[in-house]
């Protein structure tokens, strides 16, 4: 290398050394000039250069910052309250098969089981005067369902209806791993045949927190009919089940026990036992709590969900102790 540089200096020709031609100036002229233009060029492409780095790299920056911002903000909603957490838009989602909402949603319902005592005529009652005799108390169990609804370090809630928890003494709910625990009653409205229950995080096993979720909510007044949905519950007491069909109409008013209220109709097969579990749309977001059915003869297909987005308010308020 240091050879190299020693020719090249040897042989290196000074302006001194040029011979004096008429021609010298003008070449000598030319020379500069397109020197000038070589220099310009390079100026211009360095310059130009500097400012496409430096906006590459202030773009860069601002996109890390929304970044870092997102992040943040993601953060904090853990401080919101339950329908901002929760919701989700239809619009940003993918629609699903049944398949995989049904994979989905069963680790986000529940069986809960209604133990209570009621006064029931004895056997040997009935043959007292006028067929009235003694009466005797009587343990029943009764099945409904529930969703999971929210979860903090404390507590899972799920939301259930009232009728499935009405007169209850003892409230158990089973998870997607069969196993059992014991819940307690946070709130309800029995107008609204809603009720909310919650069992403490830390009774739970490791193996059930790994198979349980907290559903999705969205929101049931984009619903619109002939969309298909998905319903999962504990129809009959046998255990999670899953149903799929259309929504027949929306805001259909009928009148139960508990009161007349607005509510999806479907003719996803809604059996008893169902009550309370979750009616999914095709993205997999919770849009209805199961509520009731039509049984009759000649009635196929009617059973009725509570629209989620009308009771999301009332169940924080259970959620926050406002209920009793």
């Amino acid at each position: 290398m240091y050879n190299n540089q020693e020719y090249i200096s040897a042989n290196f020709t000074t302006e001194s050394n040029l011979p004096k031609s008429p021609n010298y100036k003008k070449t000598l002229h030319k020379k500069n000039k397109i020197a000038r233009k070589i220099v310009a060029l390079g100026l211009s492409a360095v310059f130009f250069g500097g400012i496409a780095g430096g906006s590459f790299y202030g773009v860069n920056n601002l996109l890390e910052s929304f970044q870092t911002q997102g992040g943040q903000n993601s953060v904090s909603s853990s401080d919101l309250s339950l329908s901002n957490v929760s919701y989700t838009s239809n619009s940003s989602s993918q629609s699903l098969d049944v398949s995989t909402i049904a994979e989905q949603g069963l680790s986000s319902v529940v069986s809960v089981t209604n133990i209570s005592v009621q006064e029931v005529q004895s056997f040997f009652g009935q043959f007292g005067r006028n067929g009235r005799g003694q009466m005797q108390l009587q343990k029943t169990t009764s099945c409904g369902s529930g969703v999971i609804i929210y979860s903090d370090d404390s507590y899972l809630y799920m939301v259930t209806n009232y009728h499935v928890v009405e007169g209850a003494t003892t409230l158990s709910v089973t998870f997607v791993d069969d196993q059992t625990y014991e819940a307690q009653l946070c709130g309800y409205d029995e107008s609204m045949d809603i009720a909310l229950l919650k069992v403490p995080v830390g009774s739970l096993s490791s193996d059930t927190l790994s198979q349980i979720s907290v559903v999705t909510i969205g929101d049931s007044e984009e619903l619109v009919v002939g969309e298909q949905v998905v319903a999962i519950g504990n129809a009959l007491g046998y255990g999670q089940s899953v149903t799929t069909g259309i929504v027949s109409a929306l805001n259909r008013t009928i009148s139960t026990d508990t009161g007349a209220s607005a509510y999806i109709q479907t003719d996803a097969a809604i059996n008893p036992g169902n009550s309370g579990g979750a009616l999914f749309n095709m993205n997999g977001e919770l849009v209805g709590i199961n509520t009731a059915k039509v049984s009759s003869t000649d009635v196929e297909g009617m059973g009725y969900a509570i629209p989620i987005s009308q009771v999301l308010e009332l169940i924080e308020s259970m959620m926050n102790g406002y209920q009793v």
